[in-house]
């Protein structure tokens, strides 16, 4: 037999058997399946002040389940474009959103992360 034809026959055998041994644990030992679902979201609706009059506003965010019994911190700055720029944090459950207010005072979720 050619020595290419053996090296071919025991390469496609080693893939078999790796294939085989490791089927439910993946290539590297982590599947997919592993893994946990992310948090189902849930809208809530914060009232934050205006940077353009103080007056609070309604914001809805779609953040995670687990978010719920935490208090997020909120801060709000001057921004160049618009009249300003809020930052919502949920500390324990890493989630944030920006929120950039336009000249009229309206609120807009630009990004959010989880």
């Amino acid at each position: 037999m050619k020595p290419w034809k053996t090296c071919a026959i025991v390469a496609a055998l080693l893939f078999v058997v790796l294939g085989v041994s490791h089927a439910d644990a993946g290539l590297f030992g982590c599947c997919a399946k592993d893994r946990c679902p992310p948090p189902p979201k849930v809208e809530v609706c914060l009232m934050i002040c205006s940077p353009c009059d103080g007056c609070p506003v309604p914001v809805t965010l779609c953040i995670p389940e687990c978010c719920i019994c935490e208090e997020p911190s909120v801060s709000t700055r001057c921004a160049l474009i618009g009249s300003g720029v809020t930052h919502v944090d949920y500390c324990c459950c890493g989630f944030s959103a920006t929120i950039r207010w336009d000249r009229c005072g309206e609120p807009h979720v630009v990004r959010t992360r989880d």
